[in-house]
């Protein structure tokens, strides 16, 4: 069976088909070291992202794979962010970490609880190390592409300045896989 191509664009709800989300934020040192690939962890609240891929627009970025985002554009008074939303309690795998400079990207994709057991350990599966090779390579894109005017706005960026899956004292909510470490106060 071939494995998925990340789809682009607003997502639709078809079985099989993975989309790439965009969430450009500033991340403390500490916290971006948080991320290793093979940790699964729960993100509490509301998260949002973006299907329209640019340039980075913070130093940080999470790149999220996913069949389950719900696109917001016939609801929202801003149509041009391209927002997408997953509900609280979703659980993500970091399946890559990309550094380049000043800018990184971490690469998750969202699990859903009915196979959160499938994706147990450090060791990615065919399916996550193909996504993360795609990642990989919109990552490299993302370092050349300008930044959307849209995704420079303040409005939206204050919506993605908190980290996904860490609380304030920069530990995990919830998290399984390798362990991870906590930050030096």
């Amino acid at each position: 069976m071939p494995l998925p191509i990340l789809q682009s664009g607003p997502p639709q709800a078809l079985p099989g088909r993975y989309f790439a989300f965009y969430r450009d934020t500033a991340l403390a040192p500490g916290v971006r070291d948080l991320y290793q690939v093979g940790i699964n962890f729960r993100e509490p609240s509301l998260c949002d992202a973006t299907y329209k891929f640019g340039g980075f627009a913070a130093l940080h970025r999470y790149l999220i794979v996913s069949a389950g985002a719900t696109c917001l554009d016939r609801l929202s008074p801003d149509m041009e962010w391209g927002q997408c939303v997953w509900l609280p309690g979703r659980i993500f795998k970091v399946i890559g970490v990309h550094r380049d400079g000043r800018h990184s990207q971490t690469s998750l994709l969202e699990v859903p609880e009915s196979q959160r057991d499938s994706h147990p350990t450090a060791e990615r599966l065919a399916m996550e190390a193909h996504f993360a090779e795609q990642a990989a390579g919109q990552f490299e894109a993302a370092l050349r592409a300008p930044v959307l005017p849209e995704h420079a706005d303040r409005l939206w960026l204050d919506r993605l300045r908190y980290p996904l899956g860490v609380n304030d004292e920069g530990r995990f909510f919830e998290s399984w896989g390798p362990v991870a470490p906590a930050i030096e106060p």
